[in-house]
């Protein structure tokens, strides 16, 4: 039997909160912190991983120094919207099939929340990819663990000059 657990963030513009659903293989690189922000009837949820690691072991050094010269740091960040009955992944949805997928990974949706799991009223977002894609349906071969944190207000902006060292 697959585990399930959550990772709550609450939605301040629509009472509608979100469960995160991170999955268990990439424990190293879990959130770290998460950010929401209101734009009149948009809200932006922004989440923080600690890392992202290239699938190739070898590889993985070069990624993250790539990774630090075009962003600046090493926390993986990534935003999604939530838009009256849509959730709009702008460039970070997941239509994968595998947790270890390395092309065409960063692709939009919008999704209406219809489309979505629910728990407790929540709607149900799973993180399926090493770089930290979303999708509203999990992986038949991944389990999921749990991270509680309190948001904290702030734009995706904001985030950035957070945690970039260049920014």
């Amino acid at each position: 039997m697959r585990k399930f657990a959550i990772f709550l963030l609450f939605s301040m513009a629509f009472g509608m909160g979100i469960v995160l659903m991170f999955p268990k293989v990439d424990m190293e690189n879990a959130p770290i912190d998460f950010y929401t922000f209101k734009y009149g009837d948009a809200e932006e949820i922004t989440v923080v991983f600690k890392d992202e690691d290239y699938p190739n072991r070898f590889l993985d050094p070069l990624y993250d120094i790539y990774r630090f010269i075009k962003w600046g740091r090493f926390e993986d960040i990534e935003t999604f919207y939530i838009k009256g009955n849509l959730v709009i992944f702008p460039d970070d949805y997941a239509s994968v099939t595998s947790f270890y997928q390395t092309k065409d990974l960063h692709t939009h949706a919008e999704i209406p929340t219809s489309d979505f799991q629910k728990k407790n009223g929540n709607i149900v977002v799973y993180v399926n990819t090493w770089n930290h894609m979303f999708s509203n349906e999990p992986l038949s071969d991944l389990e999921y663990v749990p991270f509680f944190f309190k948001p904290k207000s702030g734009t995706r902006e904001d985030v950035e000059r957070i945690y970039s060292k260049f920014k």
